[in-house]
């Protein structure tokens, strides 16, 4: 991941407090992974060991622990695993330090676990586009010939949702204020980006969709935010 990418994220998690709840993303297992299991886990089945990359503080990973027998939270943040550690020491999860980015890493992973599982929820959108195809090719990798990747990623509407939340008072949504504090910019995608990028390293999508990600933050108005987001099922082209 390019470095001054990485510093950002580092100091992001490296500032926050050790709580659940604190990132505008990290809502709740039962209304996020634990809600989205009927649209990947008849792909998944129990017999691959499944990959929760982009992790953050491993509240998606320690919900998905609950229902697969092997989970593995990956970061390229090194503070954001310590922050997942600590969270989520009671549960059969394990976390590791991982950047998609990185092809011997992924390959690594791969002659480890076999065919692996991916869960990524806004993790492509968040890269510099030139990294993008990296992440997709060692994606593949993970992959291998058996296993599926479920990715949610923001829609192509997410931005004006985000312009409209910011725009309502100067302090409205401290929590996305904090991401862009951060040099951390969450871009929407264009229609049929996620797509192509997975289409360019062989990675053919089975099923797509629509999915909101539930905000833990808060509205002027006291509703909570929502802001749009695409997911697909995928595997390696056959």
């Amino acid at each position: 991941m390019d470095n001054s990418v990485n510093a950002n994220w580092q100091n992001y998690w490296s500032d926050l407090p050790r709580e659940q709840g604190l990132p505008v993303w990290d809502s709740a297992g039962e209304i996020t992974a634990t809600a989205q299991l009927p649209l990947f886990e008849p792909y998944f089945g129990t017999e691959r060991a499944v990959l929760d990359v982009g992790c953050g503080n491993g509240t998606q990973t320690a919900a998905l622990a609950r229902h697969f027998p092997r989970v593995i939270g990956a970061d390229f943040a090194e503070s954001a695993i310590e922050h997942a550690r600590q969270l989520n020491s009671g549960t059969s999860a394990t976390f590791r330090h991982f950047d998609l980015t990185d092809a011997d890493a992924a390959a690594a992973l791969h002659d480890e676990f076999g065919d692996l599982n991916v869960y990524m929820r806004g993790v492509l959108h968040q890269m510099p586009d030139e990294d993008r195809p990296k992440a997709a090719a060692a994606l593949s990798v993970l992959l291998g010939e058996s296993g599926h990747v479920f990715d949610v990623e923001l829609s192509p509407t997410a931005g004006l949702a985000m312009k409209t939340a910011l725009g309502q008072s100067p302090d409205a949504v401290p929590k996305l204020q904090r991401v862009f504090k951060y040099g951390l910019t969450p871009a929407a995608w264009e229609e049929g980006k996620l797509e192509a990028v997975l289409d360019g390293a062989g990675v053919e999508v089975v099923v797509t969709g629509e999915v909101p990600l539930h905000g833990t933050d808060t509205m002027p108005d006291g509703t909570p935010l929502h802001l749009p987001m695409v997911y697909v099922v995928g595997r390696n082209r056959r």
